[in-house]
Order: C-alpha cells, then structure tokens, then sequence
C-alpha cells in the first residue's frame, strides 16, 4: 500500500456469479475509521473492455493520497470528506477477457451470466431498477445483445452489492466512470428529457 496513512486496505462489497469479489478502498485522514463526513464514490468498469475505466479511480485517489499534508486545500478535504472507490465492478468480465486475450484487446463487455448454453452475460450498467425496462431503445430484452439489461430488474449479484454498499452509505455525489466516446452523461439515462 503506497499511502497507508490515508488509503484503506480494500475489502469485498460483494460477490459475483463466478465467486469473484466486487472490492472497494476509502481516501480518507481516517482511513480504517467510518466517520461521519460527506461521502463521494466514483466506480469503473461496469463493462469489462472499458480498461481504463479501472485505472481512472486508482488515479484519482493517488492525487489527494500523494498531496495529502502538502496541500493544504487536499489536506482539508481528506479530513472532512471520506472518498469510497470501486474500480472494477465487472470483475468476471475482466476475468474472462483476461483468460480469452491473455495479450490485451478482449472485447467482452458485459458479465459472465449463463442465459443459454449459446448466450452470456447481462449489461451490469443497465440492470439497475430504476426504470429498468422503460423501453427497448438504450437497453434490450434481448440476452444476445451488447446492452442486455437482463432477466430482471438488479438480477445481477454485482449490481446488488452495488446498490447495497450505496444504501448503507451516505454519499453525496457518485460518478460512474466509461472509455466509450467523449461524454459526459447525466442522469437519467432511461430518457433524453433533461435532469430536474
């Protein structure tokens, strides 16, 4: 651990289909310590190809665990905020990639859920209840699609550990990190009607 003063050991939030562990790690002056401050979570790779994905959390907490009591602006926030990462939410899909493209390049996207003995793996980024199934256009009923949302709304133990670890937190702001295109996207996606 680089910076044990303020980063946290990671532990598991959950497992997957496949027995793998969705981990996460805190930024914080009281890193092995809950306290109750503000929370900001950013998460990564929901899809399994979206490398850089992973990389862009563990970047982003290095900045303030590099700065932290050089910087007295840094130095502030790590005392009165708690910053809770999730880099690889996808981990059986990154897995799978890893296995099949053992030199890079897998192109797999979503997790590793059998829907047939020809069909696997459910979009993790679209199987979240709200508004699960609003229509057929930004995700698909259809388990051979790149954007399946599943059978289900949160069928997907990685999307219940992740709705579970947000529940029993009080974060403030949570952004969820992708390499696909030079977007930033704002909530909600199941519509084009702008966010309240």
């Amino acid at each position: 651990l680089l910076y044990p003063n303020v980063v946290s050991a990671k532990w598991s939030i959950g497992l997957t289909l496949e027995g793998n562990d969705v981990c996460a790690f805190r930024v914080s002056a009281n890193q092995d310590v809950d306290d109750n401050e503000p929370e900001i979570m950013i998460d990564g790779m929901h899809h399994a190809r979206e490398i850089m994905a992973s990389e862009f959390p563990i970047m982003f907490a290095e900045y303030p665990a590099s700065n932290y009591g050089i910087d007295p602006e840094i130095t502030w926030l790590l005392y009165n905020r708690e910053l809770y990462l999730v880099p690889i939410v996808n981990p059986d899909g990154v897995l799978y990639n890893e296995a099949t493209n053992p030199n890079g390049g897998g192109m797999w996207r979503k997790n590793r859920r059998e829907n047939s003995p020809i069909s696997f793996g459910v979009d993790l980024n679209r199987n979240y209840p709200y508004q699960w199934g609003f229509d057929d256009s930004g995700s698909s009923p259809d388990p051979a699609s790149d954007i399946y949302r599943g059978p289900g709304p949160a069928s997907e133990l990685e999307t219940q550990a992740m709705m579970d670890f947000i529940d029993s937190r009080e974060i403030r702001t949570h952004d969820t990190v992708h390499t696909y295109s030079n977007l930033t996207l704002y909530p909600w996606g199941y519509t084009s009607a702008p966010t309240p």
